[in-house]
């Protein structure tokens, strides 16, 4: 971290800064804006959102004078604003990677198709793609990951979310030469998989979120889809489908965590899991064949052994993404990306009858949820990505309840950009 420090205290010394955009007003990109502002040699010079003024308003909150702040959707005009050291407002998502002032693009839209649009165009621009959008990711990340390798660039999710912290604490275990049998987070929620936005709707409100993606965090498919993106970076799956969804606590997490030959609940290790009881923090279960190493853990208060637990009580979303982003411009690295290939998938499940001609909605909606499963069934079974799905999906049959959606009951946008990518990354040797 005191490296992190010096580099960017010495960049502005310099007058050098990373020069950003961040993609969405909402919730995170708002946050992430006005914590930027804390940082030196860390600039967000462009904000992309639908909704100008939020943009606008997210600056001013952020200490951004409002007279420094200009509105354009114009390349040329964008160039001139930050020319002259003005920060631009936009709803032309084109100039993210368009303008040669730009270093990195920042995803806080959680729109899959969208994100992938976005990434894939920001790294064909030769430039750093840092995404807070874990539903693209899951879906097409190792495409993208592939893509901006052969780019020179890095594609990357945040250490602040749960995957980039669940992988920053497996870091740490590999690094000291233990073994990770375990690779989990703690649910915030309740588990509900068959909630709808409306029935949250006050709840959301008064957490300052979009109803649909409170949805997806109570549903699960928010879990499910952050843990593909760990499985896409260590090479774990679910130890069932959707996983346990285990109840346990500090106290009780090693014990519950062990095979069931071992009195746990288990059938596997190397998997994935998330539980009630460790929000908001993540969490691994590690193991050592050495028995000094197992000596020494029950020294230092970490039990009998020989499985330990190691516990991070906290993420912080868009405050530790900072730290993502300097490692990715400045050290040109990631902090999560699916090195492993697409290991797992997240597919789509119908939440209530579907009939022929609806649209599926996607992620938070009240017609479907996600569950996670091996990327081998996904493709066995034909199932439907619930990451792939967009605006112009539509049941191509009546879909009853609680069935797992496969292809040849959809039509999917196959001009979407997301399509296309997943139809590339199934056909590639990744």
């Amino acid at each position: 971290m005191f490296k992190i420090n010096r580099n960017l205290n010495e960049m502005k010394y310099n007058g050098e800064s990373i020069k950003l955009a961040v993609m969405g007003a909402g919730k995170m990109g708002t946050s992430l804006i006005s914590q930027l502002a804390n940082i030196d040699a860390m600039e967000v010079k462009l904000v992309i959102d639908r909704t100008p003024q939020k943009a606008i308003e997210a600056l001013v909150k952020s200490g951004v004078a409002e007279d420094k702040i200009i509105y354009t959707d114009d390349y040329n005009e964008g160039y001139e604003i930050l020319e002259k050291g003005y920060v631009c407002v936009s709803t032309n998502y084109r100039l993210s990677y368009k303008l040669l002032q730009i270093n990195a693009v920042v995803d806080c839209t959680g729109n899959p198709s969208f994100g992938a649009v976005i990434a894939r165009k920001t790294i064909q621009y030769h430039k750093h793609m840092i995404s807070f959008n874990v539903e693209c990711e899951a879906t097409v990340g190792p495409v993208l990951h592939d893509m901006a390798k052969k780019a020179g660039v890095v594609y990357t999710g945040i250490l602040g979310d749960e995957p980039g912290a669940i992988i920053d604490l497996c870091n740490q275990a590999f690094g000291m030469g233990l073994d990770v049998l375990v690779a989990a987070k703690g649910k915030n929620n309740r588990l509900d998989e068959y909630v709808t936005p409306d029935q949250i709707r006050e709840e959301a409100k008064g957490k300052s979120l979009n109803p649909k993606m409170l949805t997806s965090f109570i549903d699960g498919t928010n879990t499910m889809l952050e843990l593909n993106s760990v499985c896409n970076a260590l090479g774990f799956l679910p130890d069932t489908f959707g996983c346990h969804g285990i109840e346990a606590n500090p106290e009780t997490a090693v014990e519950k965590f062990k095979l069931k030959t071992e009195g746990g609940i288990l059938d596997n290790y190397k998997i994935v899991e998330f539980s009630n009881g460790m929000a908001p923090g993540v969490f691994i279960i590690v193991t050592s064949d050495k028995e000094d190493v197992r000596d020494l853990m029950k020294f230092l208060g970490f039990g009998d052994g020989p499985n330990y637990l190691m516990y991070r009580p906290y993420h912080l979303t868009s405050l530790e993404a900072p730290i993502t982003i300097y490692n990715a411009v400045v050290e040109n690295e990631s902090t999560i990306a699916p090195i492993q290939g697409q290991v797992a998938d997240t597919i789509t499940i119908a939440k209530r009858d579907i009939k022929k001609g609806e649209t599926l909605d996607g992620i938070g909606s009240e017609k479907v949820f996600g569950k996670l499963t091996s990327h081998t069934k996904c493709m066995n079974e034909d199932l439907l990505p619930i990451g792939m799905i967009t605006p112009k999906t539509i049941a191509a049959v009546d879909i009853a309840k609680d069935t797992l959606i496969d292809m040849s009951m959809v039509e999917i946008d196959e001009r979407a950009t997301i399509t296309r990518l997943r139809r590339r990354q199934n056909s590639m040797k990744l």
